[in-house]
């Protein structure tokens, strides 16, 4: 790939068609870490923070843990114009003005940063019944999906009844671990990055408990593509059973 990647382009062509399921996405170093330093952007570069913008762009919501929201400060996912005209071309010219944010926690202890939103996109916390959800009902939906853990086919069932079926989990390990578990993931968009860490491939606590139903064996997924630029490597795999 040249170095003057139109991204926005890029992403319009070979990510266009959503699966089913949950799309993922994620950044790894060499060594396997999802950070450094406890934060995702220092394994970043321009073009994957772009890709990163414009897979957010075709997405309903996003799909976050409690804790990675609170390391990496997530608020509104805020769409420039470039964007904002590939969302409406991908969704059509009714769809909110960007996606909306959905973070998930046992215990709805949410960030406040989280819980700001803009006009017309209303941020949705994931709970338990067990947990007091009054702090966040002035400021988002509330979705409870289980007693003392989260239900994820449950999860999943809510948020597209709402309407949200292009769904993007962005982590942490924890909750793409139990989604994965829980046999919801259709996608993997990963980055490799070319970097050694000597991190672990955490990312603190997503506040989310993994299912009871841990894998027998490893998933074998479909690579879709590999694309190469400044280093990095864009893959992009696909459960075998995804269509």
């Amino acid at each position: 790939m040249n170095d003057d990647l139109d991204v926005v382009a890029f992403a319009e062509q070979r990510y266009a068609d959503w699966p089913n399921g949950i799309r993922a996405n994620m950044v790894m170093s060499l060594d396997g870490a999802a950070v450094f330093r406890g934060r995702v952007g220092p394994l970043s570069s321009s073009a994957d923070q772009r890709l990163f913008h414009a897979l957010r762009a075709m997405a309903d919501v996003i799909l976050v843990g409690a804790g990675t929201a609170r390391v990496e400060e997530y608020g509104p996912a805020v769409l420039d114009d470039e964007l904002g005209a590939l969302r409406t071309r991908q969704l059509g010219a009714s769809a909110t003005p960007a996606p909306r944010m959905a973070v998930v926690t046992r215990s709805c202890s949410v960030p406040a940063k989280s819980l700001g939103h803009l006009p017309g996109v209303r941020p949705i916390v994931i709970t338990t019944s067990t947990a007091d959800t009054s702090p966040a009902t002035e400021l988002a939906d509330v979705i409870v999906a289980g007693d003392v853990q989260i239900d994820f086919a449950r999860v999943v069932d809510e948020l597209r009844s709402r309407g949200l079926r292009r769904i993007l989990c962005e982590g942490g390990p924890t909750l793409l671990s139990a989604l994965t578990e829980a046999g919801l993931v259709d996608e993997l968009c990963l980055t490799l990055a070319p970097m050694l860490t000597a991190e672990p491939a955490s990312v603190g606590s997503d506040s989310v408990v993994p299912s009871t139903n841990p894998l027998r064996a490893p998933l074998r997924t479909t690579l879709r593509h590999s694309v190469t630029h400044d280093d990095y490597i864009f893959l992009r795999y696909a459960q075998r059973s995804a269509p």
